[in-house]
C-alpha cells in the first residue's frame, strides 16, 4: 500500500498564479485596454477576481443598441472613477433608461461621452436630452447624435462651462426655443476646444436666431447644413486651421461671404459650391478678403453652371498660395450653361494665377466642354504643377481619345504629368 509521502509525490503540481503576482498597477493597466465584455468576463477568472474590475479606473464603456439594458445600468453603476470613454447606442426602447443613465455619468467623472439616440422618423421625434449632461465637468470629448438641446437648468453655481472639453460633435441636433444662444455660451464656455463638428443642427422654431461660433483656441470646424440656414455665424476664431462648409441651404450671397471672410486665414479648406439652386441673390465675382494662408482646398462644384462656375473662380482667385486643388465635379444635365468656364477663363488676364499650384484632382468627370476648358486653363496657368489626375465617370471621348486630346493641351510647368483614370 503506497505511503502518504509517495502519494504526495505523485499529486499534480500546483500551477503558479502569475496574474496573482503582477502588481496591481499592472494589472489595472491590463484590464483598462479590455473592452467592456472582457473587462466582464474576467470576473469568472477567480473568486479573487470577482469584483476586480470594478476597482479599475480609467475603463472604456462601449455599448452597443443589441446589449441588454439591464446589464448596461449594472456595469454603469459598478465600474470606478474616473471612466475614460462612455459610448451608447440608444434604440428607441429604451429612452426612458437613457435618462437614468445620463444621470449616473456626472459623479463617475466621465472624460469623453458619446450618445447616439436612434432615428426612426420625423413623425416619432427625438429623444430630449436630459440636462444632466451639463454637470459631466470632467469631458474632454463630447459627441450626440439624434436628439433634442436640452434647455439650460437653473445654472448651478459650481458650472462655469466645460473647462476641459476639446472636442464638441453635434450631428442631427434640435434646439429648443432660444436653443441658439445656450449652444452659442456653451462653445464660449469651452476655452480649451480645438474640434468643433456642427452637422445639420436646426431649431424647432420656424426661424433661427442669428448665434456666433467664437473659439481662442478652435483648429477645426466643420458646419453642414440642410434645409435651412440655423443662423450659425462665423465669429472670432484666430487659430483656426482646417473648416469644411456645407451650405447646403438657403442662403443668401451676404452671409456667404461673410462665412468665407471669417475662416479666410485656414490652411485647409472644404467648400460647397453647389447651393447655387438656392441662392437669393447673384453669386459673387470676386471676394474683398484673400486666403492667404490656404494651401489645400478640396470643392464640391458643377462646372456646367455658371453660379457654381463663379464661386469656384471667386475662391481660385482670391488663393495665392494654394498647392492642392481637388474637386468633387457634380452634373446636372438639365441646366448646362455653355461656355461658362471660358468666360471666367479668358476674364482672367492676370498671368499670377495659380502661382504655386502643385497637384490636381478632378473627380467624376464625362468630359463636357467645359470641364475640358477648365483643364486647359488650369495647364496653362500653373507654372509649379507636378501632377495632374483627372477622374472619369463617364465619357463622352473614348479612352484613347482622351488621352491624345489631353496630350495636346498646353503646359505652363515642364513637370506637370496628366493621369487620366476611368471609374
Amino acid at each position: 500500500m503506497p505511503s502518504g509521502e509517495a502519494k504526495r509525490r505523485r499529486s499534480p503540481a500546483v500551477e503558479p498564479d502569475y496574474l496573482a503576482a503582477l502588481p496591481p498597477e499592472i494589472v489595472d493597466n491590463i484590464i483598462s485596454r479590455l473592452g467592456i465584455r472582457d473587462v466582464v468576463r474576467t470576473s469568472i477568472l477567480s473568486h479573487a477576481w470577482r469584483r476586480r474590475w470594478q476597482s479599475v479606473r480609467g475603463l472604456d464603456l462601449d455599448f452597443r443598441s443589441s446589449d441588454p439594458a439591464a446589464a448596461i445600468s449594472s456595469v454603469l453603476k459598478r465600474s470606478a472613477a474616473p471612466v475614460r470613454t462612455v459610448t451608447l447606442r440608444v434604440p428607441r426602447r429604451w429612452f426612458h433608461r437613457a435618462v437614468r443613465w445620463l444621470r449616473l455619468l456626472p459623479r463617475k467623472r466621465v472624460q469623453s461621452l458619446h450618445l447616439y439616440f436612434e432615428m426612426i422618423s420625423i413623425i416619432e421625434g427625438k429623444h430630449n436630452l436630459d440636462p444632466s449632461i451639463f454637470s459631466c465637468l470632467e469631458l474632454s470629448s463630447l459627441s450626440l447624435a439624434g436628439c433634442i438641446f436640452p434647455p439650460p437648468p437653473p445654472p448651478p453655481p459650481s458650472f462655469v462651462g466645460f473647462l476641459k472639453l476639446t472636442k464638441l460633435s453635434l450631428s442631427e441636433i434640435e434646439l429648443p426655443p432660444h436653443g441658439e444662444r445656450q449652444l452659442e455660451a456653451m462653445i464660449a464656455a469651452s476655452p480649451l476646444l480645438l474640434e468643433l463638428s456642427l452637422d445639420n443642427v436646426y431649431s424647432i422654431d420656424d426661424h433661427s436666431e442669428r448665434w456666433f461660433v467664437r473659439g481662442a483656441n478652435l483648429r477645426s470646424l466643420r458646419i453642414w447644413t440642410i434645409d435651412q440656414d440655423f443662423g450659425c455665424r462665423i465669429g472670432e476664431l484666430p487659430r483656426l486651421e482646417d473648416a469644411l462648409i456645407f451650405l447646403d441651404s438657403e442662403v443668401t450671397t451676404q452671409v456667404l461671404c461673410k462665412t468665407l471672410e471669417g475662416i479666410a486665414h485656414v490652411e485647409r479648406l472644404e467648400f460647397n459650391a453647389l447651393m447655387h439652386h438656392q441662392f437669393s441673390d447673384n453669386p459673387p465675382e470676386r471676394f474683398s478678403f484673400t486666403f492667404q494662408n490656404l494651401r489645400s482646398l478640396h470643392l464640391h462644384a458643377c462646372l456646367d453652371q455658371i453660379s457654381s462656375t463663379s464661386l469656384v473662380f471667386s475662391i481660385l482667385r482670391c488663393a495665392p498660395n494654394l498647392e492642392k486643388l481637388e474637386i468633387e465635379v457634380d452634373r446636372d444635365d438639365d441646366e448646362v450653361d455653355a461656355g461658362s468656364v471660358e468666360g471666367f477663363a479668358n476674364a482672367q488676364t492676370s498671368g499670377d494665377i495659380f502661382p504655386r499650384l502643385r497637384y490636381v484632382w478632378l473627380h467624376s468627370i464625362d468630359f463636357s466642354s467645359n470641364e475640358i476648358c477648365f483643364i486647359q486653363f488650369v495647364l496653362s496657368k500653373a507654372r509649379s504643377l507636378e501632377l495632374f489626375y483627372v477622374r472619369v465617370s463617364s465619357c463622352r471621348l473614348s479612352y484613347q481619345e482622351a488621352c491624345i486630346e489631353m496630350a495636346k493641351y498646353k503646359r505652363a510647368s515642364p513637370l506637370a504629368r496628366l493621369r487620366f483614370i476611368r471609374g
